[in-house]
Parts: structure tokens; C-alpha cells; sequence
């Protein structure tokens, strides 16, 4: 009789998900949309690829396979155009955003990353200040002295004839030059040369990121999955917020640090009006700032970096701007870096196209039916840009799979004769853009010139792994870097 009741149990089973597959193959409004079958009928399996870090790279084969529109699961769809990033996030006079999915993790707090349009206002406005022109005014001595320790450190690596790992070495800066923005004190990553526990504990948790997702919409599958990880999931989560609430903490109550124009001053500040920021949400704030202003930088510079070593004729070029424009390292502020290196600057827009930090799809949800850069999509859809399959796309870019900083430089946009000219350049937003883009571009960009421009100004690099395999990356929300070693050599002339 048991045997009966379970045979029969799963027989249910199996034909509720067969019915339900034939509903999202067949009948499912948004059915007339091409994508993979198998990930339409059987959703999860989007989930397990993201759980893989696998989901991106095959968002890019689907969307060659596809076009410019995909569905990749029973209600979400994927983009691959610039008036997609208009129609789905607001960009644009009098453009409508749709909103994010409300969900978080459980027993987290709002934060600017995971929190409904009325409190992302809010906490926007109360991080404004923090990165206005003013605050990077500020901020500039703070990041320089970074800096500073980084090019110390890569002298005595280049002196000891020492191979580097250059994506070690840029997250080891971006960590300290965060930390202290966000938490009033650096991570020691620089002076240490090696990665703090907290930065261990970070690396080790964004792999479990698409683990979360997978719990919300597949609870059955995650109960048996949380048998082998759930407490590892769990305590890693909760590791990382107690820590990043304890250095809030101390921020906050550290008075002799106000006025230095970090981010945790402008969130106190606007704390004490009507609109009160909550200690916890303090900590969400400061914590989420960390994560998302340190790795991305940090990738970036790697990518752009790879990419300027494997076409060597790009490298040359940028190194020899450099060098000529600067007749003192000293003379590299925010100011000049962003004047007065245009080739270099179009180097790292052509890194962030070739490698966007987050190369994933910032997911958006309809409220109501909506035409979406030109297809009619019903309330509920699931939609966003996917930022690699988009920037990869020949459909956007000519020659889409080769690094060509020429791109972006005023030539190609004014010269109709360029082969350039015709790329669609609004396609990339590698900021995501409206209400919702990110908050600190600017404190990320004049990062990114400043590291760079010095580290090409004091080195020569070459790559010790001439094969490396750098865009064939598991990513993880963001990307899961390898190692970038290379010989470094003081420049000659400073022998």
C-alpha cells in the first residue's frame, strides 16, 4: 500500500512537470520568444548554471544563436540592445524604470542594492554628498597615498625580479582605498601584501551568491542541497555582516574622522533628519559599498590590463602617452589622468566592453504590459540588459571579439570613414544607467586612471602565460579572476 501511495505521489509529480513544461514551451504568453528549451521547461536549470558560474558565457552562445531578445526561463527575458536599457531602466528624459524583484536575502537589511524604489531613494540621497565632486576632492590625497604604497610595493617586487600577480596586486589596492572610505580604515591588504579575513571570507562567498536565488524559487531543491551547504551558506553570510557591523560601529563612533568626506559621514549626516538611516541599515550600506566599489575596480584594471598585454601595439601606444604627457609621476592627479591620456582612457572604456565587472543581467520586473525595445511584453515578464552578451554582440560593435580602444576615441565617433563609426556605443552602459546606475562611476573612474596611468608611467609588464584563457571565466555576479602573472621591470630610465 506504501509502495502504492509513493509510486503514485511521484507519478503526480511527474506529470504536474510535464504539464508544466508543455504550459512554458507552448501556452506561456511569452511563449512566441526564442531561448533554449530545455531552461524554458525546466526553469532550475537556469538557476544550476548560475550556481556553476557558467550562466553568462551560455547567454552569450544563446544570444548569438537567438538574437537580440531571449528567454531564458519560463518568464524572464534577455536583451541585447541600447534602446532595451531605455525601456526597461529608465534612461533617458521622461523614461520609465521598472522595478527591481523585491526580494532580499533572509535576515538581511535594505540596503541600495537589495531595496524597493522608495528606500533606494532614500539611501541614494543620503550617499549623494559622498560622491559629489566635492568628496572626490577630497578624497583624492586619501586614494593617492594608496597608490603610492601600491607602486612602492611593485618596485620592490620589480627590483627582487619577482613575478607579479597583477590581479592580486589591484585588489589589494582597491580593497584598502574602500575600506577606508566605507569603514574609516584600511583593510592592510597593501602594507600586509596578502588579503585580510575579511577579504578571504568575501572571495569565498560570491560563489555562493546564486545559491540564494536558487532557495527563493526552488525551495524543495535548495532543502536538499542545504543538507551538504546550507550552514556553510548561512554562517558565511552572517560572518561577513557581523564583521562589516562592527567596523561601521567603529567608524561611527570614531569623531575624529568626520570631515574627510568618506561615506559613512554623509550617511550620518543625513541620519539625524526625518528620514533616519538605521545602524542596521548603516551597516548594509557600508557593507554593500565595500563589495561592489572594491571588486569591480579591481576587475576592471585586470581586464584592461590583460587585454593591453595580449595585443602588445595597444600597450605600447598607451605606455608611450603616458610617458610623454608626465614629465613627473607626480604631476598623475584625477584632473590630468582624465586630460590629458585620451588613448589610455579609450583603453579602459574598451575594457569594460570587452570585460564589464558585472557581466551578468540586472533583472527588472513589468507591471504592466510595455513595449520593450520594440516587442510587445506582458505584465510580470522578468526582463534586463545582459551586459557580455550585449557588448559582445557584432550586431553593436564591428569586430565585437577584438580589444580596439580606437573605438572610442573622437576619431571613430566623427569620422565616417572609420571602421568604428557605426558601432553602437550606447549599447554599453557597463554602469547600468537611471535612477538606479551605479552611484560611485566617478569615484571608480578616477580610481581606475589614476592606478593605471602610474603603474604604466613607473613599469614594463609582460605576461608570463602568453595562452592565458582570461575571458573564458566562471562569474559569479561577478567575475571568478584567475591569476594575471606577469615580469615586472622598473622603466629604464628610472634604473
Amino acid at each position: 500500500m506504501l509502495q502504492l501511495l509513493a509510486l503514485g505521489a511521484i507519478g503526480i509529480l511527474v506529470v504536474r512537470q510535464l504539464y508544466t513544461a508543455v504550459y512554458n514551451l507552448y501556452f506561456h504568453p511569452l511563449a512566441s520568444f526564442p531561448g533554449p528549451k530545455l531552461w524554458i521547461a525546466f526553469p532550475v536549470l537556469r538557476y544550476i548554471s548560475q550556481c556553476r558560474g557558467i550562466f553568462d558565457q551560455q547567454m552569450v552562445k544563446y544570444h548569438e544563436r537567438y538574437g537580440e531578445v531571449v528567454r531564458f526561463d519560463d518568464v524572464s527575458l534577455s536583451f541585447t540592445t541600447a534602446q532595451a536599457w531605455k525601456d526597461i531602466y529608465g534612461y533617458g528624459h521622461g523614461q520609465h524604470q521598472w522595478p527591481k524583484p523585491e526580494f532580499r536575502p533572509p535576515g538581511s537589511t535594505d540596503h541600495i542594492l537589495f531595496s524597493n524604489d522608495a528606500n533606494h531613494a532614500r539611501f541614494r540621497k543620503g550617499l549623494s554628498h559622498a560622491f559629489s565632486d566635492q568628496a572626490l576632492r577630497k578624497q583624492e590625497h586619501l586614494i593617492k597615498d594608496y597608490v603610492d604604497m601600491l607602486v612602492t610595493a611593485l618596485h620592490g617586487e620589480a627590483e627582487s625580479g619577482k613575478q607579479v600577480d597583477m590581479t592580486m596586486w589591484y585588489n589589494l589596492t582597491t580593497f584598502d582605498i574602500i575600506s577606508d572610505l566605507a569603514f574609516g580604515e584600511p583593510s592592510n591588504c597593501l602594507k600586509n601584501k596578502e588579503y585580510g579575513e575579511f577579504i578571504t571570507r568575501i572571495f569565498k562567498f560570491f560563489p555562493i551568491v546564486p545559491f540564494v536565488a536558487l532557495a527563493r524559487f526552488y525551495p524543495l531543491v535548495w532543502r536538499l542541497i542545504s543538507l551538504f551547504i546550507g550552514g556553510r551558506v548561512a554562517k558565511a553570510r552572517m560572518d561577513l555582516f557581523q564583521m562589516g557591523h562592527d567596523a561601521v560601529t567603529k567608524r561611527k563612533n570614531d569623531t575624529s574622522k568626520n570631515g574627510r568626506g568618506d561615506f559613512m559621514e554623509s550617511l550620518l549626516k543625513y541620519s539625524d533628519n526625518k528620514e533616519k538611516i538605521t545602524d542596521a541599515e548603516l551597516a548594509g550600506n557600508a557593507h554593500i559599498l565595500f563589495l561592489a566599489g572594491s571588486e569591480t575596480t579591481a576587475t576592471l584594471l585586470a581586464g584592461v590590463t590583460f587585454w593591453m598585454l595580449r595585443t602588445p601595439g595597444t600597450m605600447k601606444k598607451a605606455v608611450e602617452e603616458v610617458r610623454s604627457a608626465f614629465d613627473k609621476e607626480q604631476e598623475i592627479t584625477f584632473s590630468s589622468a582624465s586630460t590629458k591620456l585620451p588613448y589610455m582612457l579609450a583603453c579602459l572604456e574598451e575594457g569594460l566592453r570587452m570585460y564589464p565587472p558585472v557581466p551578468t543581467v540586472l533583472i527588472r520586473t513589468t507591471t504592466e504590459a510595455a513595449t520593450v525595445s520594440g516587442y510587445t511584453v506582458p505584465k510580470g515578464t522578468q526582463l534586463g540588459v545582459h551586459q557580455m552578451s550585449t557588448y559582445w554582440s557584432p550586431a553593436n560593435f564591428h569586430e565585437a571579439d577584438v580589444f580596439h580602444p580606437e573605438r572610442w576615441l573622437p576619431s571613430a565617433v566623427d569620422d565616417a570613414d572609420s571602421p568604428f563609426y557605426n558601432d553602437n556605443r550606447d549599447a554599453r552602459q557597463p554602469f547600468s544607467v537611471g535612477p538606479r546606475n551605479c552611484i560611485g562611476k566617478n569615484l571608480a573612474f578616477s580610481e581606475m586612471r589614476q592606478i593605471l596611468a602610474r603603474v604604466l608611467w613607473n613599469f614594463d609588464l609582460e605576461m608570463v602565460d602568453k595562452d592565458l584563457d582570461w575571458p573564458n571565466q566562471k562569474a559569479y555576479t561577478v567575475w571568478q579572476k584567475g591569476p594575471l602573472v606577469c615580469s615586472i621591470k622598473l622603466r629604464k630610465d628610472l634604473l
